[in-house]
């Protein structure tokens, strides 16, 4: 087997050439993706409901407003944190491909307690429950996808959910925008319905797909695991190629077996522990780059920029998942698996720190406070046209680079023993600290300080987080590529040294030997 370097084996290993690509696996790839459609509707949707007259006057008075809203947004992030944190283990069991159908099943049984929602505390449990939807899925579904993929367009498929998350904020936008016009209850019941309604679809589509060939392997059912590739490949099982990679599958797995019970330990030993914290960082960083809060709160800030409508708030915040889900397409189409995930880890957090730190002076700047009512507003045309230019330029610079890769890295960096449990960990930090800034948000938002709102201090720890996780990534990441996910068998190599010094070596070719860009 082929390696990264001529003299040491590497963990990243190289696949056979030509691993065909059957319809199987774009369909499989693709009806998965749909639960990022679902997290992204409701990101979208939410969003646009905490503006909405109907919606605030049932739950909220001015005095609990900002408090209330906060611990609803939360609740949700913190029963996402915790279900991505056990995720692992139900991903082992359940296979990925039923961990992604009970996420289906608890983000329809949320959103059930949320139409009916005719109190905060049902309407609270309902973000609960699909808080657990939400965490779930974070795993499962690049879990599914790293495993069903040929290295080629691994970084592609597993950047589908991604792609549907944020086409899924943009239609959660626009429908809010449409039911924003609506003066009763169903403004805000409505979008929830359709969520409902979207789980059910999506848990039944995974149904009659492939299980992961990868786990049927581990759990003893080798002749299923080769039936599930074919279908996954399109070929016959007689193709030379299948069954190179089938037993390659197979020997992988029997050595990891003969190392005995796995255990959240063995992400901290040598072998993983670099691997562990690289893909560690990812998740923390995306939480701290603050994305999150500012998709739920953007219609919010824009009022706060100058746009005092809530629809025009609304409308604008919807061309923000516009141009992000076109850069994302981009970056899936020509950038994730040329340019490398380093390269856009960099780019992005550097462009996104620039954004927010002139975001941030301009509401320093010209932020006036209304002496009568105590509101907090920009006048100044001009610095309502730039402040919302270079959030569409943040949110733009995370779909093109963060957005794409951050689900992609952590899937490809851990061996088959320890995946799963090395990325619930990952993506259950991320949930974790977008608790903290999501929760602030609203708190930001609504109070001052020497009448200048504190959104731009936010906005300023945003700008100081950016260029740091662009360091990070620059000294620490190794670039994984155009390769196989890698195999516990060679997690120990040394060679791992070498690959994460990423100002020394370059990666070779996928298969052909053409030097790729890291």
């Amino acid at each position: 087997m082929s390696s990264v370097t001529s003299k040491d084996s590497n963990e990243f290993q190289h696949p056979p050439a030509g691993i065909p690509r059957g319809k199987g696996v774009y369909l499989s790839a693709i009806v998965a993706a749909i639960g990022g459609f679902l997290s992204g509707y409701d990101t979208g949707a939410t969003s646009g409901v905490l503006t909405m007259e109907p919606f605030v006057n049932r739950f909220f008075s001015p005095e609990n407003l900002a408090y209330l809203q906060g611990l609803m947004l939360a609740f949700f992030l913190m029963t996402a944190a915790l279900a991505a944190f056990c995720s692992g283990p139900v991903c082992d069991r359940l296979s990925r491909k039923y961990s992604v159908v009970l996420s289906a099943t608890f983000f329809c049984i949320g959103n059930m307690f949320m139409v009916i929602g005719y109190n905060y505390g049902l309407f609270l449990a309902g973000r609960l429950v699909a808080g657990i939807g939400a965490g779930l899925m974070t795993n499962a579904i690049p879990l599914y996808h790293s495993e069903i993929a040929p290295p080629e367009i691994r970084g592609r498929l597993i950047s589908f959910f991604t792609l549907m998350s944020l086409f899924g904020q943009v239609v959660g936008y626009f429908i809010t925008f449409g039911t924003s016009h609506l003066s009763t209850d169903w403004s805000w019941r409505a979008p929830y319905m359709m969520q409902c309604l979207l789980a059910v679809i999506f848990g039944l589509s995974m149904l009659p797909m492939p299980y992961s060939p990868r786990w049927l392997v581990y759990r003893g059912r080798a002749e299923e695991g080769l039936a599930s590739l074919v279908s996954l490949r399109g070929v016959d099982a007689e193709n030379p190629i299948i069954k190179q990679e089938y037993q390659e599958i197979v020997d992988e797995l029997e050595f990891e077996k003969s190392l005995g019970k796995r255990s959240y330990l063995e992400l901290f030993e040598r072998k993983n522990r670099k691997q562990f914290f690289s893909a560690l960082f990812v998740g923390i960083g995306t939480a701290f780059l603050g994305t999150v809060a500012i998709s739920y709160f953007a219609p919010q800030i824009f009022q706060a920029a100058g746009l005092s409508d809530v629809s025009s708030s609304i409308a604008a915040t919807g061309g923000t998942g516009l141009l992000s889900l076109v850069l994302a397409g981009v970056s899936l189409q020509w950038l994730v698996d040329s340019l490398g995930r380093r390269i856009l880890f960099i780019t992005g957090a550097g462009a996104m720190g620039v954004s927010m730190f002139i975001v941030g002076a301009i509401f320093q700047v010209y932020t006036q406070v209304d002496p009568v009512s105590g509101d907090v507003s920009i006048t100044n045309t001009n610095a309502t046209n730039t402040i919302i230019a270079f959030i569409y330029l943040f949110t733009g610079f995370y779909a093109l680079t963060w957005g794409i890769t951050t689900y992609v890295y952590p899937s490809e960096v851990f061996n088959m023993r320890v995946r799963a449990k090395g990325m619930s960990l990952c993506f259950g930090f991320n949930w974790g600290f977008t608790i903290l800034i999501t929760y602030c948000m609203p708190l930001f938002l609504e109070h001052t300080v020497s009448g200048k709102p504190n959104a731009s201090h936010l906005k300023r720890w945003t700008a100081f987080l950016a260029p740091n996780e662009r360091f990070h990534q620059y000294r620490i990441k190794p670039q994984t590529a155009g390769v196989t996910v890698p195999s516990s068998a060679d997690s120990s190599s040394p060679s791992l040294h070498v690959l994460c010094n990423m100002s020394r070596i370059r990666d070779e070719s996928r298969w052909n030997d053409k030097p790729v860009l890291v």
